[in-house]
This record gives structure tokens, C-alpha cells and sequence, in this order.
């Protein structure tokens, strides 16, 4: 134990799971989540957490008495008397039976607490061989700092893991922790999907960074993907069909003249045909168009008015697409730019939603398909299929982990999109594959329920919302009412843990990125420092005293 004398002993009622005992007036106080044991009726140590501890006095009772009653029991009784019949009670939770000597498993207690029993604080060397056993470091025991919380690596990332909390709890910082981590310590290769641009300046001393232009090539893309991209809904079915057909068309007439074509010459090309179909249909008796099949053969079709508005609105779509989101269309490939052993950021700040969730959709199918492809060529010894992958993609050679920041933009609560689909197929098939998923929100309660249900550990920092509580709940088994109550308790980088990636749950204070030496974009701007940057020359007024009028 920590100190011979313990901290308490055990009283009243108690049972296999829970127990309270009256606490030790001698010794230290312990915290809210602090890690006692005691012995059951077996003699066996268990592992027991603090979960509430509350001040009784014997003398005043609640409910006994009107508050004269109190005053006069006061007045009458001495302090000295009144401190005497004073007692703190705290409640535990059993978290297992501890055996020395073996790497910690949640062996359940079958026997209950014996009353009467001493309750000694947990040791630190306990502890350490239940949290500090894991590949990287995430923080350290909230309730004891002494003890640092390491993750299992393998079991993070090929059982997937969510980051969840409110804006400005700390996911970002958690999110550079972790990466720095995986890179520096495994040689992780790491993706990261960025919405607002917030890791493009990821940095530690001898980080390894890959920042990555985001770029789509419309060539590239499935026609599901080109059709998101141009913001063609749904249920435009006409308008889809001839953007198929064009699609079809530019690329066999290009391959057959033995040209390569993309980016930006594909949406020209694109236009080009399309016109010439309105021309067909304006200037010929006939309206006759020619395109290719989805099996090279070139077909007529006779155009209808309603085939003329269709066409039109389509020429629109790319024009507007290239007028306005020009600087994302290039035939780069972004998977040929990911490299191994570094946290390689895609930069999606000035993106739309729907060609954030093309993009995306882009690159997931692309790293689970290659991958598939690889470890397939492997298993079977096909060396013609790992050439293939090695050359155009050679990080996708080893296991990927993609961390999907604001995920509920990629996977929404009850919409399908083709960003969802491949979030999904990855968080249910990735694992025999070698692709992690991360995935990281400020809004649970919008992401897509079977996306988050996959993700096996979950890293929750600050909730508030009690509907996003509640669906977080649903979302994972081992989280208790107990642990529900933490969450909406802690404090900025804090958090509760709990899942694959570590024995036990736990609540830990999160490594400060700033004091690894790290840094980048995220964080709030200092709104009144910059207000009162740009105030007038000659203005004889201190900036102390202009915030105090602000105020």
C-alpha cells in the first residue's frame, strides 16, 4: 500500500460491486476517482474506485429538526462535541480483483466486501502495472499524477477510436498528443482529414509532418463522388444520367486518341461536350447525340426537351464548380502524396461540404482499396499486385490510421452519403487490413450510429449536452451511469477513457501538447486583445483601462 495506515474502513452495507467505508480522520482525504483496495470474504484484493464522499454529522441529522432546532444544537453542543460526531462516508466502485505478479485483467468479484474490512489506497506500482504498459502517452491518472496512462497502440487503432467533446474542452490538443505520439514512438503513418486547417502547422521538436494540398481530379473520382462534388441532389436523376453519359464519353474519346486527361481539362472537356450536345439539339432536325456505353461502344441517343434543361443545368454545375473551386482541381493524386511514418495532413479550410465529403470519400475508398489490394497480393504471393500498390502508393505498403476531424460532416445522423458508406465499411472492415480509424466530433448526438458504435476506445472529454451524453452512452457499452456523471464534471484536457486500448476506464489529464514543445492552429483568438491592437494613435488610454470599459 501507499502508507501503512489506512485510509478508511469498511461500513455498513456492501456488496459485490459496491461498498462505502467511514474514512480515516488521520489521513489525508482522498479524491473524488481515487484507486483504493480492500479485501473481499476470500481474502482477495480488489480494485476499487472512489466515487462520492459525503460529510455526515450524527447529531444533526437532515430531516430532524426545524432550523431552530440546528441553531440550538449548535449553540448547546460544543465544537469540540459536534466535531466528534462528525464523520466522512465515501462510496466505492468495484473495478475487479487485483492479482499481483499478472498483467491485469477485470476478473469480476463474485464475493462480497466484508464490513469491518480496512481500505488502503491503491499502490502506485499497482497502478502503473494496470495504466503504464501501453505503446504511447496519452496523460496521467486525473486522481493521481504520479501514475502515467499509456496506450495499447495495436488495439487503438485496429479497433478504431472516437474523440468526443464540447468546443474548446481539448480534442485538438488531444489529437496532436496522439498523433506526435504514434509518429515519434511506432512510426505511425497517420492521415488526417482537416476541415478548418487546424493541423496544417502541426509541429514538435523532429516532428514529421507531410502537409497535403487538398486536390481532386474529377478523372479520378466515381461518378457518386462527381455528382456530391457538383452538389447534384439525389433525386435528380435525369441530370445524373447525363453526367454519367458525359463522363463516359470524354474519357473513352481521350483514351482512344491515346491522351491522358484530368483536372481542370477534364471539367473543360467536359463543358465542351455537353455544349456540343445542346448544339445538336438546336441546330439538327434530328437531335441525335452520340456517346459511349459503360462497355466502349458508342450509342445514339434522340434528345427531348426536358434532355435541353438538363443538360444545361450540368454545364452550369461544372462551370460554377470551376469558377468557384478552381484551386482544388488538379490531376494530382492525394494518395501518391501520403507518406510513411509521418502525420500527413489534408488541408480541406475552404472547401464546401459537399466537395469536403467528395474529397473524403476519395481518399477513404482509396487507402481501403489499396490496402486490401496489398495485403491480398501479399497473402497470396502475388507479386505482380504488390509492384502495383508499392510503386503508386508506397505508403499504403504499411497499416494506415485516418483521423476524420468534425466527423459529423463526413457521417451525419441519418443521411447516406458516399463519405458515410466508406467510414463505415472502414470502421467494420479495416481492422483485417491494417486501416485505423479515429474519428473526432463536438456534436455526437449528429454522427452517424453505426460509425460510432465500431469505434472501440473512446477518449471523452468534457460533454455538457445531456442528450450527447446519452447517445455517447448508447453508443458503448462500458460506459456506466457513474462514468456519465464524470464526463459532464471535468475540466478543460481532461477526460474519461474507457475501451480496448486500456485496462481499465479511467479518468486522465491529457499531456499538455505546448509542454511537449508542440504547437499548431487550433485554440481560440484572443478577440479583445485584437480589438484593442488597432486602437487610434494618440488615444492616451491604457489597454487596462479600455478592457475595463469593454467589461
Amino acid at each position: 500500500m501507499v502508507e501503512e495506515k489506512p485510509i478508511g474502513i469498511v461500513y455498513g452495507e456492501s456488496t459485490t460491486d459496491r461498498f462505502t467505508f467511514i474514512v480515516n480522520p488521520h489521513v489525508e482525504l482522498p479524491k473524488f476517482g481515487e484507486f483504493v483496495v480492500v479485501k473481499n470474504r476470500e481474502g482477495d484484493e480488489v480494485l476499487a474506485s472512489v466515487r462520492g464522499i459525503r460529510n455526515v454529522n450524527w447529531l444533526m441529522d437532515a430531516g430532524k429538526g426545524s432550523y431552530d432546532y440546528v441553531e440550538k444544537t449548535v449553540k448547546v453542543f460544543s465544537s469540540g462535541v459536534l466535531g466528534k460526531s462528525e464523520a466522512l462516508l465515501a462510496s466505492a466502485r468495484v473495478l475487479g480483483v487485483l492479482k499481483r505478479g499478472e498483467k491485469f485483467k477485470q476478473m469480476p468479484n463474485r464475493v462480497p466486501i466484508k464490513p469491518g474490512e480496512n481500505v488502503y489506497l491503491a499502490r502506485d506500482e499497482d497502478l502503473a502495472g494496470i495504466f503504464s504498459h501501453g505503446h504511447i502517452s496519452i496523460g496521467r491518472l486525473l486522481a493521481r499524477e504520479s501514475v502515467e496512462v499509456r496506450l495499447d497502440a495495436n488495439r487503438l487503432v485496429s479497433r478504431h477510436f472516437a474523440v468526443l467533446a464540447v468546443t474548446g474542452a481539448g480534442k485538438s490538443n488531444t489529437i496532436a498528443v496522439l498523433t506526435k505520439e504514434l509518429v515519434s514512438k511506432v512510426n505511425a503513418t497517420v492521415v488526417i482529414l482537416d476541415p478548418h486547417g487546424e493541423y496544417r502547422t502541426l509541429s514538435w521538436p523532429g516532428a514529421r509532418v507531410n502537409p497535403i494540398k487538398a486536390s481532386i481530379d474529377p478523372a479520378k473520382i466515381r461518378l457518386s463522388e462527381l455528382a456530391t462534388l457538383l452538389g447534384i441532389a439525389e433525386n435528380a436523376s435525369l441530370q445524373r444520367r447525363f453526367l454519367g453519359l458525359v463522363y463516359r464519353t470524354v474519357k473513352t474519346e481521350a483514351r482512344n486518341a491515346g491522351r491522358v486527361i484530368g483536372g481542370l481539362d477534364f471539367i473543360y472537356a467536359m463543358e465542351d461536350k455537353i455544349e456540343e450536345w445542346i448544339r445538336a439539339y438546336e441546330n439538327s432536325d434530328e437531335k441525335i447525340i452520340y456517346y459511349y456505353d459503360e462497355k466502349g461502344n458508342e450509342v445514339p441517343r434522340k434528345l427531348q426537351a426536358k434532355d435541353l434543361d438538363s443538360l444545361i443545368r450540368l454545364k452550369d454545375y461544372l462551370g460554377e464548380l470551376r469558377a468557384n473551386f478552381g484551386e482544388f482541381i488538379s490531376p494530382v493524386n492525394v494518395l501518391s502524396e501520403i507518406r510513411p511514418g509521418r502525420v500527413n495532413v489534408i488541408d480541406l479550410s475552404g472547401m464546401e461540404e459537399e466537395q469536403m465529403i467528395a474529397l473524403a470519400s476519395f481518399v477513404l475508398r482509396g487507402i481501403l482499396k489499396n490496402r486490401v489490394e496489398y495485403v491480398k497480393g501479399v497473402r497470396t504471393g502475388d507479386k505482380a499486385l504488390i509492384r502495383e500498390v508499392s510503386e503508386r502508393y508506397p505508403a499504403l505498403t504499411k497499416p494506415v490510421l485516418i483521423i476524420v476531424e468534425e466527423a459529423h460532416i463526413f457521417a451525419p445522423r441519418g443521411e447516406r452519403n458516399q463519405a458515410t458508406l466508406w467510414l463505415g465499411k472502414i470502421a467494420r472492415e479495416g481492422r483485417k487490413f491494417g486501416v485505423g480509424l479515429g474519428i473526432v466530433s463536438q456534436r455526437p448526438k449528429k454522427l452517424d450510429d453505426d460509425v460510432l458504435s465500431q469505434t472501440n476506445t473512446k477518449i471523452i472529454l468534457k460533454l455538457v449536452e445531456p442528450n450527447d451524453q446519452r447517445y455517447v452512452q448508447q453508443a458503448s457499452e462500458q460506459i456506466s451511469e457513474d462514468l456519465l456523471s464524470d464526463i459532464a464534471a471535468l475540466g478543460i484536457g481532461e477526460a474519461v477513457i474507457v475501451g480496448t486500448a486500456m485496462p481499465l476506464p479511467a479518468m486522465v489529464k491529457v499531456h499538455s501538447f505546448a509542454e511537449m514543445g508542440g504547437s499548431y492552429g487550433g485554440g481560440d483568438i484572443d478577440i479583445v486583445g485584437e480589438w484593442l491592437s488597432g486602437k487610434r494613435e494618440g488615444d492616451d488610454k491604457s489597454e487596462e483601462e479600455l478592457i475595463e470599459e469593454l467589461v
